[in-house]
């Protein structure tokens, strides 16, 4: 599965607002987090988005010039921190729940 990574400044949750509301995109995997609790520096939020190459076209059309398309080796350790972080949730809850 194709992802793009996107990093917004923490003034423009417009943004984020209209990725989760578009239709097509809002049909993939989005992961939202802070780049606080990724240990990344700066005051960013940070969304994973996973799915068609359409959607993914589609969010990049709507960040346009708002926010930043992560790319290379940074765009790699952040979808594994954002993919760590998912992999520490489901294990507590299966502590909680197992």
């Amino acid at each position: 599965m194709d992802f793009e990574i996107i990093k917004l400044p923490k003034g423009k949750s417009a943004v984020l607002g209209k990725i989760v509301q578009d239709d097509l995109v809002s049909r993939q995997t989005i992961a939202v987090r802070d780049t606080d609790s990724l240990g990344m520096k700066g005051e960013f939020t940070i969304i994973l988005i996973e799915g068609s190459e359409p959607a993914l076209r589609r969010v990049l059309e709507i960040v346009g010039e708002e926010g930043t398309i992560l790319k290379g080796q940074e765009k790699e350790e952040t979808y594994k921190k954002i993919k760590d972080d998912e992999d520490n949730v489901a294990e507590g809850l299966g502590l909680m729940f197992g």
